[in-house]
């Protein structure tokens, strides 16, 4: 495994938290948090049996209010049902197009612009379900592995090996933030957060009471679950979540009709068509142990790279798809197309490095392994990915 000292200096701090709900993580060099109460429970008070009476206009408005509710609930099942699966379905079945055609602004390499259009999809879209921006990687081959000239390069990072990825897919401009979680899941979990943040929309707000009313709350107990509807939005609804529980990540997924991408893809994207160990100057392109200050940072705040993703490198790691093998690029030196990784194990990977991580960790091809069981962490979150 990896490990890394950074961290050493925080235990001592947050060993109080080492109770809190586990989440996959490194073993050996986390670092541990709380988590907040989800929005979701089981009912603390039940409803009491009451006579019939009549209903009043503030009773009736509250009903119509309700059945709206239900009927969006119903609709937006309905479209995660008929997206879901990504076979033979039109991208704009499941997202809005942005842009159709590359901005050679933010994506100014000619062949990658060529590759792009040559997928004859739209380049820039909007997940519907999600409200997450997606940006289209085009088909291609890279080298993955140890970078030209990167002699500190890991042994699981080696040989160096010809990866050929056969289809498009489209990738999360950035990682996801806490307000897109929040969008999904109705709660938010992360640990650099301002804990008053409310960042349930208004149109999904009256959903989440008629769910807690249906778990047995009344009305007025799931406003006060809920808490105060925000005017504006706080600082941390765009940094990225972090501190999330893997069921929860899967819930999340399904719940959008979305992926992780697979590690090949993960380095291939990140790559963008360059050859070093980074796609810029490390202080340009990320925040790592040297500049974060001790926290996360608002996603799209660096330069991105040549497929115009942000945040790549650096802010938070990302989980990929695929299980971790010490040795699994020695079963690839040959060449592999559309790698998925070897089979189960007690491991699973992240790639990109962290505000937590020193700039030796911050490159990309460096992998990070998790073992489960390990205490939760703040510098673990995930960008998602799709095949049209």
């Amino acid at each position: 495994m990896n490990t890394s000292p950074d961290r050493k200096s925080r235990w001592f701090l947050l060993a109080p938290l080492a109770l809190a709900p586990v989440m996959w993580a490194v073993a050996g060099h986390t670092t541990t948090a709380p988590s907040p109460s989800k929005a979701a429970g089981a009912a603390e008070v039940a409803l009491g049996a009451s006579s019939p009476v009549p209903a009043t206009p503030v009773q009736q408005t509250q009903s119509g209010a309700l059945d709206a509710a239900k009927a969006e609930q119903a609709r937006m099942a309905g479209l995660i049902a008929s997206v879901a699966g990504g076979k033979n379905i039109p991208v704009n079945a499941w997202a809005d197009i942005i842009e159709a055609e590359c901005d050679a602004r933010v994506v100014t390499d000619e062949k990658l612009r060529a590759d792009i259009k040559g997928t004859g999809l739209p380049w820039r879209i909007r997940e519907k379900i999600s409200g997450i921006e997606m940006l289209l990687i085009p088909p291609g081959q890279f080298v993955m592995g140890m970078s030209v000239g990167d002699d500190g390069a890991s042994s699981d990072e080696r040989p160096s090996h010809e990866v050929i990825l056969t289809k498009p897919f489209y990738l999360g401009r950035t990682e996801v933030t806490q307000e897109q979680w929040t969008r999904i899941m109705g709660w938010n979990e992360s640990y650099f957060q301002d804990f008053n943040f409310e960042a349930i929309p208004a149109e999904d707000r009256e959903q989440r009471v008629v769910e807690l009313i249906e778990a047995g709350y009344t009305r007025q107990q799931a406003e006060e679950k809920l808490g105060p509807v925000l005017m504006k939005k706080v600082e941390t609804a765009t940094w990225p979540v972090e501190t999330v529980e893997p069921d929860s990540i899967e819930v999340f997924l399904n719940k959008a009709a979305l992926r992780l991408p697979t590690e090949a893809e993960w380095e291939f994207a990140c790559r963008a068509g360059t050859i070093t160990s980074r796609y810029g100057d490390l202080d340009v392109i990320a925040w790592h142990s040297g500049n974060s200050e001790g926290r996360t940072h608002p996603v799209g705040a660096k330069l991105p790279n040549g497929f115009g993703l942000y945040d790549m490198i650096g802010n938070v790691w990302e989980w990929c798809s695929d299980w971790y093998g010490s040795d699994y690029y020695r079963n690839c030196e040959l060449g592999a197309t559309d790698p998925k990784g070897p089979g189960p194990g007690p491991f699973r990977l992240l790639r990109g490095g962290s505000w937590d991580h020193s700039g030796d960790k911050c490159r990309a091809s460096f992998r990070l392994n998790h073992f489960m069981g390990d205490p939760r962490v703040t510098d673990f979150g995930f960008r998602v990915a799709r095949t049209p």
